[in-house]
């Protein structure tokens, strides 16, 4: 995968990550010239929010992300980690959202977590 650099000024940067909020940077700019996307850690937490994924019975050892998202979790592998890093952050920083981390599940690789509505 090609990669592109940019320099900016410590200013220009800091803008940067303002205007990025919850999204990574290169997430940001990449919206900005693609267009949206659906992967963004405020679209992931409204989905559970709204989702059934405090349902013990559908979901008794917990959910991925890529349950949150159904058939529609077409993201690469190396954006999936990015989105999924960003993700996690996001909810140990937030834990009034309900949404907790529980584990790297089965294989490692990809994050478990559990929502209890408050």
């Amino acid at each position: 995968m090609p990669v592109v650099k940019l320099t900016l000024s410590q200013d220009a940067y800091e803008e940067l990550q303002r205007l990025a909020g919850n999204q990574s940077i290169q997430d940001y700019i990449r919206s900005k010239i693609f267009g949206s996307t659906i992967f963004t850690v405020d679209e992931a937490v409204k989905r559970i929010q709204a989702g059934n994924f405090d349902d013990p019975e559908k979901y008794p050892d917990g959910f991925e992300l890529p349950d949150v998202y159904g058939d529609e979790w077409t993201i690469a592998r190396g954006p999936a980690g990015v989105f999924g890093k960003q993700f996690y952050n996001h909810v140990v920083d937030n834990p009034d959202l309900g949404i907790r981390f529980k584990n790297m599940g089965k294989y490692g690789r990809r994050a478990v977590y559990t929502f209890e509505r408050s």
